[in-house]
């Protein structure tokens, strides 16, 4: 049962924490956290979907750029993305940098110029990532496309800048797709070789 003190504390809002607090907590924790404005957010482990996924498009973007000769660079989850217009610090499941990257205060674990940014999607997150996370990355100048894959069902969304600064989105579905990232040459993500092994429901 709670006593008075701890519904009163309950009721309190978060204590927020400056940039610098974050990073020396984050750099101690074997969880990873997100930054938000001065809020630390933990965040929720991936199921095997999600991780198999993640890796799945790390790997076969990283197959086209070398097959290509092209100067882009892919990391996966444990590079943070500086938002600075929302005071913000994200994990990405995978982030490709155009040629060379812009760390946050000589940070080598935060990035300032993702030019892709790829999400898996769950139940949890997935209106999150479509909706506020979207936002937040859209305020980032190097930023021009957001793939979002789902786990669930054979489905990934490819959101991409134009020219004019408007988003199309380009949805692909089942094993015949191949989805396309315009923002990498075209780089190719074939839907029957992402997904490939694991336990997909129907729709």
């Amino acid at each position: 049962m709670l006593t008075k003190t701890s519904r009163r504390k309950a009721l309190l809002p978060p204590q927020k924490v400056s940039i610098e607090e974050y990073f020396r907590a984050e750099g101690k924790s074997i969880y990873k956290h997100e930054y938000h404005d001065g809020i630390i957010k933990k965040m929720a482990g991936g199921t095997f979907n999600h991780d198999n996924l993640a890796g799945k498009v790390v790997t076969f973007i990283n197959l086209f750029l070398e097959e290509n000769n092209l100067l882009y660079l892919v990391n996966g989850s444990d590079t943070k993305i500086r938002i600075e217009q929302y005071n913000k610090f994200v994990y990405p499941d995978a982030v490709v940098i155009c040629e060379k990257p812009e760390f946050y205060q000589n940070r080598k674990d935060t990035i300032s110029n993702p030019l892709v940014v790829v999400e898996v999607l769950s139940d949890s997150t997935k209106e999150y990532y479509r909706t506020l996370k979207y936002e937040y990355y859209r305020t980032i100048p190097s930023f021009k496309e957001y793939v979002l894959v789902h786990q669930d069902r054979k489905h990934v969304s490819v959101y991409t800048k134009q020219p004019d600064a408007t988003w199309i989105v380009r949805d692909y579905d089942g094993d015949d797709a191949t989805a396309i990232l315009y923002a990498i040459q075209q780089c190719p993500l074939s839907l029957k070789r992402l997904y490939r092994g694991l336990e997909i429901a129907n729709p």
